[in-house]
C-alpha cells in the first residue's frame, strides 16, 4: 500500500481524493495538511511514502514547502497536483526537487499511475505538460552546453556585462587589463555565436547563464 501524505488546502478537492482510492489501488491517503509547515514533521511521526502537494496554498505554496524540505535533507518523493500548466511553475518545482507534476483534472487511472511512478522516485508528467517540460530540458541542457564552454573568467565578464558595465569598469573590478576584457568579450562572443555585447546579454540571461533578475 503506497501512504500519501496530502497538503491540500481546499477540503472538498481533498475528501473528494481520500474516497476516490480503494484498496484494490494499492493507495491510501493517511494523512493530510493544509499547512505546508507541518509536512516534515508529519513525515517523522508518520510513515509516508509520497507527497501529494499543490502550488497554491494560503500559508506557504508549494514551491516554499520544496524548498523547506530541502533545507531539512528530506528526499520523500513529491508529486505536484496543481491547475498551474504554466512552465514557469513548472520550472520552479523541478529546480526545487519535485518528482512528478500532474494536473487536478487529470483522470484517476493518470492520478493513479503518477503516484505509482513519484513512489519509486520515478519522474512523470502531466500529458498536457509533458512537451513544455521536455523543452525545458532541452534548453536547459543547451545551456549547460554552452556553460561548459566557457571558462571562469569568461562567466564572470559576462555577469559583468549583464551588470551594464563597460570594459574599462570590468577591467578595474577583475584586475585586469582592458586589452584583456576585449579579448575576452571577443571568444565569449566567438564561442556563444553572438555579434554584440547586446545579443551577448540576452543570450545569457535567455540561456540562464546568468540570474537576469
Amino acid at each position: 500500500m503506497i501512504r500519501v501524505l496530502l497538503v491540500e488546502d481546499h477540503q472538498l478537492f481533498a475528501e473528494g481524493l481520500k474516497s476516490m482510492f480503494k484498496v484494490q489501488d494499492g493507495i491510501e491517503i493517511t494523512q493530510h495538511t493544509v499547512n505546508g509547515y507541518q509536512v516534515p514533521s508529519l513525515l517523522v511521526e508518520h510513515p509516508i511514502d509520497i507527497i501529494l502537494l499543490d502550488i497554491d496554498m494560503p500559508i506557504i505554496n508549494g514551491v516554499e514547502v520544496l524548498k523547506l524540505l530541502n533545507e531539512k535533507g528530506i528526499d520523500t518523493p513529491v508529486l505536484m497536483l496543481t491547475m498551474h500548466q504554466s512552465i514557469n511553475h513548472i520550472r520552479k518545482a523541478l529546480e526545487k526537487g519535485a518528482n512528478g507534476y500532474i494536473m487536478k483534472d487529470a483522470s484517476k487511472p493518470e492520478l493513479v499511475e503518477a503516484i505509482e511512478k513519484t513512489s519509486q522516485k520515478q519522474s512523470y508528467f502531466h500529458p498536457q505538460i509533458s512537451e513544455q517540460v521536455f523543452d525545458y530540458f532541452r534548453n536547459k541542457n543547451k545551456s549547460t552546453e554552452s556553460l561548459n564552454g566557457l571558462s571562469e573568467r569568461e562567466i564572470e565578464i559576462i555577469e559583468c556585462l549583464t551588470e551594464g558595465l563597460n570594459s574599462r569598469m570590468i577591467a578595474e573590478k577583475l584586475f585586469i587589463s582592458e586589452h584583456t576584457v576585449r579579448t575576452h568579450r571577443r571568444n565569449i562572443m566567438h564561442k556563444l555565436n553572438v555579434k554584440s555585447a547586446t545579443a551577448l546579454v540576452r543570450y545569457a540571461i535567455e540561456n540562464e547563464l546568468v540570474n537576469g533578475n
